[in-house]
C-alpha cells in the first residue's frame, strides 16, 4: 500500500521526519520513498553526508534538501 504525506526538517531532533496523517516516521541513510517534484513522483533514496542531506532520484539525479521545504512523499507501507 502507498500512502502520502510530507516530509520535513524537525528542528528539535535536527533531521528529517515524515508525516502521514497522524503519525510520524523518522528518515534513515538508505530509505527509499518517492518524491514530489512539479506534479511528478520520483523514487528516490534518502542520504547524508557530514551534515548535508540529500536525495538521488531514480539512482542518477542528487540534490540537496533544503532545510525550510516541505516535501511531499509516498512510502510503499
Amino acid at each position: 500500500m502507498i500512502r502520502r504525506g510530507i516530509m520535513f526538517f524537525d528542528v528539535d531532533s535536527q533531521g528529517w521526519r515524515i508525516w502521514i496523517g497522524q503519525q510520524e516516521y523518522e528518515t534513515f541513510t538508505g530509505m527509499t520513498f518517492e518524491i514530489r517534484i512539479q506534479h511528478r513522483y520520483y523514487e528516490a533514496c534518502f542520504e547524508k553526508d557530514y551534515n548535508e542531506w540529500f536525495v538521488t532520484l531514480e539512482d542518477d539525479v542528487t540534490f540537496t534538501l533544503r532545510l525550510v521545504e516541505v516535501y511531499k512523499v509516498r512510502i510503499r507501507h
